[in-house]
């Protein structure tokens, strides 16, 4: 899966919501679908954390590929989406 320009980014679970190796969370929703266009700074999904959730802000602009499912649990690295710029 590639852009028209060739620049694909790796959306991927952050220390800062996963500080530690033992430490798990899940998308409880997806507020745009996969395939939706998306600008940095976008509010993308609710990803919960030891039941607090945050909200996920697009880390770049260009269109979303939805990599983990809602409620699947998630590991710090593991990827979340991808993002073809």
């Amino acid at each position: 899966m590639v852009s028209e320009n060739g620049k694909v980014f790796e959306w991927r679970v952050s220390d800062e919501l996963c500080p530690t190796e033992e430490d798990s969370g899940s998308i409880v929703l997806w507020i745009l679908s996969d395939g939706a266009k998306i600008n940095q700074g976008d509010i993308v999904a609710e990803f919960m954390v030891q039941k607090i959730t945050h909200e996920l802000q697009a880390p770049a602009s260009g269109i979303l590929h939805i990599k983990l499912e809602p409620e699947i649990e998630a590991y710090k690295g593991d990827l979340l989406a991808l993002i073809l710029m």
